[in-house]
């Protein structure tokens, strides 16, 4: 919505995954340390580009609790990186 000023379907479906990375990551959607014109969708996306681990993506606060924690948080990250994919007709729908 932010982008297009349309409410859709496939939009919807990128909130709750930007929400989803929020949550996982502890970061805001849109800060200065991800650097120019950079959002959280796009630092999370680009992390193996820049070498890094998923470990240091997710909040460390969260991903050290336990090791069933950390699975379900890496679980989540899948499902919020589809959600944000670049392409509306490649994110899942809802009902999944």
């Amino acid at each position: 919505y932010a982008y297009t000023m349309q409410v859709t379907a496939p939009g919807n479906v990128y909130s709750y995954g930007v929400v989803l990375l929020e949550i996982l990551t502890s970061r805001l959607p849109v800060d200065e340390a991800f650097g120019e014109g950079v959002d959280l969708v796009k630092w999370v996306h680009s992390a193996s580009l820049r070498g890094e681990t998923v470990e240091q993506i997710l909040d460390s606060n969260l991903s050290t609790i336990s090791f069933s924690c950390r699975k379900q948080m890496l679980e989540t990250l899948k499902v919020a990186m589809l959600c944000t994919d670049s392409a509306p007709a490649r994110r899942p729908k809802m009902k999944k």
